[in-house]
């Protein structure tokens, strides 16, 4: 190889080692239980594009609860972390939603038996130096044996699965970018999630719409710098103490709104 087609090569070499180093980051953090003890040998999985997919990346923690993730940078559709044999057993999973993976970060994760699921996050526009998350919390007690019943809602009856753990204003507690905001209040509100299963117990007919407990949570909101940040909302059971984390990432403009 003549010395011009050398040097064209390590070019080329060293051209694509620096895209492959830009295309790609380290996602790491702690797995812990309700009482912050690592949970070992447990499961991170990734997903870019959806719920669960071809594409999803699956990780493991080592025996102190620590994980590394070396992934495409990019936008995550979701992450979540469960201890597989114990999962729907004694615990549920974490979720992380609408995620930036765009350069290393840390990720700490929490799990117990509640998820904090489906958490989206938007800014209020009306003066009221607030923002909102809106979350399906699921209780694992309560989905051994959920509550079935029907509810009036503006007027109409409604199809109501109800596996939501037992909550006050003192129950959730939320953080952005690690620092606490404060809880203005919550309220219940009800997603449709498909059609109602008609078994022998069931009050419901077949095929009826099915509709779960989700609450909508206005938080303070603080003075926002520009960019990504990121909300963490933990609840606990008012009964039982049982918590559930989950995180998602939102980007604000430089008056902390367009989120």
């Amino acid at each position: 190889m003549n010395t011009h087609a050398m040097v064209m090569a390590m070019a080329l070499l060293t051209s694509s080692a620096h895209l492959y180093a830009q295309d790609t980051v380290v996602i790491d953090g702690t797995v812990t239980d309700r009482h912050g003890k690592a949970v070992p040998l447990c499961d991170v999985i990734f997903n870019p594009s959806g719920f669960i997919a071809d594409d999803s990346l699956y990780f493991k923690c080592d025996a102190n609860g620590r994980y590394r993730a070396e992934i495409p940078a990019g936008h995550y559709n979701s992450l979540y972390s469960l201890d597989l044999p114990q999962y729907a057993k004694t615990q549920l999973e974490f979720w992380g939603w609408n995620l930036q993976l765009t350069e290393n970060q840390t990720i700490d994760i929490a799990f117990d038996t509640i998820e904090v699921y489906s958490l989206a996050v938007w800014a209020s526009n009306g003066g009221s130096q607030s923002l909102f998350a809106a979350f399906r919390p699921m209780h694992l007690a309560a989905a051994k044996l959920p509550r079935l019943y029907y509810k009036n809602v503006d007027g109409t009856p409604k199809a109501i699965m109800d596996i939501s753990p037992t909550l006050t204003k003192g129950d959730i507690q939320a953080s952005i970018d690690g620092e606490p905001v404060a809880l203005i209040d919550f309220h219940w509100s009800y997603e449709h999630t498909g059609q109602c299963s008609a078994g022998k117990d069931s009050p419901f007919s077949e095929n009826e719409p099915c509709y779960m407990p989700m609450i909508i949570a206005q938080f303070h909101k603080p003075k926002l710098a520009p960019g990504k940040h990121l909300l963490r909302v933990r609840i606990q059971d008012h009964l039982s103490k049982e918590i559930g984390e989950g995180v998602t990432h939102f980007s604000s403009n430089s008056m902390g709104l367009g989120f």
